[in-house]
């Protein structure tokens, strides 16, 4: 009769052995497996920002070639007016009154934007736009959080009457946007620069500032 006890009480002791032992496993791969998908995020993450970089600089290059990509302040008034209500058009902008949009704000204007060709993208579920906004020199100060930035070229150079600030949105059709690890759009990215010409007409420039924007 003893003997048939100590079984008794050693088949529940077991068994709680044997669900505890099967609780840590299944927290164990439940760590793996959300650390997985943070590393895939991030590289995701990553590999969208260097994208974005690259477009950043691909971005000011095209909008030279645009016939309306102002040249002097009475052209800025002009764009003004042929925008009309619209802040921008094929991803030129001249806004009439300074305005610091997120990301998803700018996700909004994808019709008042410039697309990326598909020739200088990666991958063709990788899609890519961007705006130029065009800004009097005088602005800069409050484009950027810092002090006013010396855009003013050295020697007898015309220093230009314009800074840029230059938005990039890419989107990556190949992850999954549903991600419960990420935050919302984990398949979206946008990032924002400022740029400045070296002197009145040159196509180079300095690069002052850049973030994403959530």
């Amino acid at each position: 009769m003893a003997k048939t006890k100590r079984f008794g009480f050693a088949l529940p002791a077991v068994l709680g052995v044997l669900a505890l032992t099967s609780l840590a496993c299944a927290t164990v791969w439940r760590m793996q497996w959300v650390n997985q998908q943070l590393l895939n995020v991030q590289s995701q993450l990553i590999r969208n920002q260097q994208i974005a970089e690259g477009v950043l600089s691909l971005a000011f290059t095209n909008a030279q070639t645009r016939a309306f990509l102002p040249t002097n302040a009475l052209e800025r008034d002009k764009l003004q007016l042929r925008l009309g209500s619209a802040m921008c058009q094929a991803g030129i902008c001249a806004p009439k009154t300074l305005v610091n949009l997120n990301a998803e704000q700018w996700r909004n204007l994808l019709d008042q934007s410039q697309p990326v060709s598909m020739a200088d993208l990666p991958s063709s579920k990788i899609s890519a736009f961007y705006w130029v906004e065009v800004w009097l020199n005088t602005n800069v100060s409050e484009l950027v959080s810092s002090p006013l930035l010396n855009t003013t070229p050295t020697g007898s150079a015309t220093p230009s009457p314009f800074i840029y600030r230059i938005t990039v949105l890419v989107q990556d059709a190949s992850s999954n946007p549903a991600s419960e690890l990420s935050k919302p759009r984990p398949n979206s990215l946008v990032m924002q620069a400022i740029w400045s010409r070296a002197t009145e007409t040159a196509p180079t420039g300095q690069w002052h500032s850049w973030k994403l924007l959530v």
